[in-house]
């Protein structure tokens, strides 16, 4: 990462910044907030869209862009023109997908893009996890083969693109959103975590042709692997497997009274922010509702939003570990008083300290 320095209230530069293209997604998770969300679908504006990318390479803000907040970035009517601008502005670009369009003409346009980084929101790795998707007439099997030709064809074009392949750990269960949604469970076992990892290490390892003694390495450490905490494993060069715990988004999907958090701490601002599809500025990328947006693009630079006095409180407040922004307090409060207690501090313990040591690229192919 470059030296910092000051845009507006925030140090840059940032890892990434998350561009929403669309909020529009052709799966209806059962864990994903699509159902909750207020704000009526629709696709960003294409001269938008080049005058952020624009700024933010002109300013050095990012060291990626990222196309992803809700809905499926490729899924935007002008995505691969928006695509090539912002490579050509010689940004590089982190493309997060749900990956039902890697088997068809998606897939094989995408073939003609260099991206840094190729996120496979994959999380339902089976026949039977891929129900909680509501996926109208993709099957399991015809998703499946698409991401595996995908990966074929993409990897042996372009070798040095990172590959991430996302998958939803349930092993801690989120009560209130069951409630809400039904019985939610992918990996919910380190039983399940090693299988799931081991079959899809095998698939990978079938295209990329490893050897068998690196082969045998790192499928027996994937079986020491535990499922209680985020894994961030590279299972080949330049490949990995994620399995992250399952969010309930800001207590987004409990409507009981929630105490406000007293403090705590996130990654808002610091490593990375939103830009939402209607040109709002959020302050993190889970808050899928625009609750946090602090301005808004089509009538201001990115310098002046950043640049506001209610930035420079909610930023002072964030070094401070306060929220000043209210919703943050909702995102990180409880339902009652004990966890209201001891929850800010863990979120500093969890997100400053511990996470730095749990979200590893461990190597298993060495």
């Amino acid at each position: 990462m470059g030296k910092k320095r000051r845009f507006g209230h925030i140090e840059i530069p940032l890892q990434r910044v998350h561009i929403e293209l669309t909020n529009i997604c052709d799966f209806n998770c059962l864990f994903c907030p699509k159902s909750l969300m207020k704000r009526p679908p629709g696709s960003m504006d294409p001269d938008l869209a080049k005058r952020i990318i624009n700024e933010i390479a002109e300013n050095g803000i990012c060291e990626k862009i990222t196309f992803h907040v809700m809905g499926e970035p490729t899924l935007h009517p002008r995505f691969f023109d928006i695509l090539s601008h912002a490579l050509n502005r010689g940004m590089k670009i982190g493309l997060t997908t749900n990956s039902a369009g890697l088997g068809g003409e998606v897939g094989k346009r995408l073939l003609e893009y260099n991206l840094h980084q190729i996120d496979i929101s994959l999380q339902t790795p089976d026949a039977r996890s891929f129900t909680l998707r509501k996926s109208r007439t993709l099957t399991f099997d015809a998703y499946l083969r698409g991401i595996l030709t995908f990966f074929r064809s993409y990897r042996s074009r372009w070798p040095e693109t990172l590959f991430k392949f996302r998958f939803l750990n349930t092993r801690i269960r989120k009560r209130e959103m069951e409630k809400k949604v039904g019985a939610v469970r992918v990996i919910s076992s380190t039983e399940e975590l090693r299988g799931t990892l081991t079959y899809w290490a095998g698939a990978l390892y079938d295209i990329l042709g490893v050897e068998s003694v690196k082969r045998r390495k790192a499928l027996e450490r994937i079986r020491k692997l535990v499922s209680y905490k985020w894994n961030v494993v590279e299972v080949s060069p330049g490949v990995h497997f994620e399995t992250y715990i399952l969010e309930d988004w800001g207590n987004a999907f409990d409507e009981g009274p929630i105490r406000k958090a007293w403090g705590g701490y996130c990654f808002g601002m610091k490593d990375h922010f939103g830009i939402l599809y209607n040109g709002d500025v959020t302050l993190c990328c889970i808050d899928f509702d625009g609750r946090t947006a602090v301005g808004n693009l089509t009538t201001a630079s990115l310098k002046e939003v950043l640049s506001t006095d209610e930035m420079g409180k909610i930023m002072r407040g964030f070094r401070k570990f306060q929220l000043v922004h209210p919703h943050c307090g909702r995102c990180l409060g409880s339902r009652s008083f004990i966890p209201w207690l001891f929850k800010p501090a863990l979120s500093v313990a969890a997100l400053k300290v511990l996470k730095p040591f749990f979200y590893k690229r461990t190597r298993l192919y060495r």
